[in-house]
């Protein structure tokens, strides 16, 4: 209460999660790989009310994610290692490894389009 963020005790999580900002941030993840860095006003949870807590309705969060202000992770998708979410995204896919997913719903931009274009 005293952080206004709200994890649940059964997420197994990786060493070096960082929440540089904890402001009404809801981890309710089916796991959280190491490295991962998660914004303010981050919710990760299911699609649907799930008080009991069935992993496979929530998302798996892979090594070395960053989860930009305000992104909505939902449901039973994969972020694979090293992608990037937007700010105030809603990803309600998978995102695979390196990519990144920015919009609503989330959309994955290619990387390399993204850095030419620059």
């Amino acid at each position: 209460m005293l952080f206004s963020i709200e994890v649940s005790a059964r997420i197994p999580i990786g060493a070096g999660l960082f929440l540089p900002h904890t402001s009404d941030t809801v981890i309710g993840a089916a796991s959280i790989g190491r490295n991962v860095t998660i914004f303010q006003g981050v919710t990760l949870g299911a699609k649907e009310l799930d008080m009991n807590f069935i992993p496979a309705s929530r998302p798996v969060i892979e090594d070395d994610v960053i989860i930009g202000a305000g992104a909505k992770v939902l449901g039973g998708v994969r972020i694979g290692r090293g992608a990037r979410i937007g700010a105030n995204a809603v990803v309600l896919i998978d995102v695979p490894p390196g990519a990144v997913a920015v919009g609503v719903p989330a959309q994955i931009v290619n990387s390399s389009v993204a850095s030419a274009s620059r």
